[in-house]
């Protein structure tokens, strides 16, 4: 993706901290490809996986385009109680909490060295970091042979999941952490041939995100 930028984009708050209580009311988007250390942390589970299981692509339990949807949609709806969006300010306090909650090493995942309130560029630099690191949570991923997602439509479940301790319970806890952040988020498998992925109910209760209005 390219976009360019002029240099009032990048000066400290051009018209003070207007453009950070601007709403988002839409976006453009191209998935990025995994990155290298999300890819290298992967490996690193070393979910006594086959030598054949670590030679293939990295694969999303909860699927990618899921999980996508829900951050972008409470994003979009989420700012106030009207069902407006978040300002960029929300969004900023919005994906840090959530970063936070799932325990992203945002050195090992390369977190970009800008100031998201500082200005345009630092923004959106940060948000598509922060969006695409979400996303590809490693605790959500895993290399095998699997189910398959159905373009996104059933959790892609590994095959080896229920021979191998270790991936079933990364895995597993990531479904429910993912569950109990990402409000509204769908784990459910729906379609498939596999046993049903039990996990605990979400409660909500003192650690959810309160919502920055009345």
């Amino acid at each position: 993706m390219f976009i360019p930028y002029s240099e009032q984009d990048k000066q400290l708050n051009p018209t003070g901290n207007a453009w950070l209580q601007d709403r988002i009311v839409a976006f453009q988007r191209q998935r990025s490809p995994l990155s290298y250390a999300v890819r290298q942390t992967v490996v690193k589970f070393n979910d006594q996986m086959t030598e054949a299981d670590k030679k293939t692509v990295v694969k999303h339990f909860i699927p990618w385009i899921r999980i996508f949807r829900q951050v972008t949609t409470n994003i979009l709806t989420h700012g106030d109680q009207s069902g407006r969006g978040m300002t960029r300010a929300q969004s900023i306090e919005y994906l840090n909490w959530l970063i936070e909650k799932l325990k992203i090493n945002q050195t090992q995942l390369k977190r970009p060295d800008v100031n998201p309130k500082h200005d345009r560029y630092s923004y959106e630099v940060w948000i598509s970091w922060a969006v695409d690191t979400i996303c590809d949570w490693p605790e959500n991923l895993f290399q095998g042979q699997s189910t398959g997602d159905g373009g996104g439509n059933k959790v892609d479940i590994p095959k080896s999941l229920y021979t191998t301790p270790a991936l079933q319970q990364r895995v597993q806890e990531a479904r429910t952490k993912l569950k109990e952040f990402i409000q509204g988020l769908d784990v459910e498998h729906e379609i498939g041939d596999a046993p049903p992925i039990m996990y605990e109910e979400y409660i909500p209760g003192e650690d959810e995100w309160y919502l920055p209005y009345p």
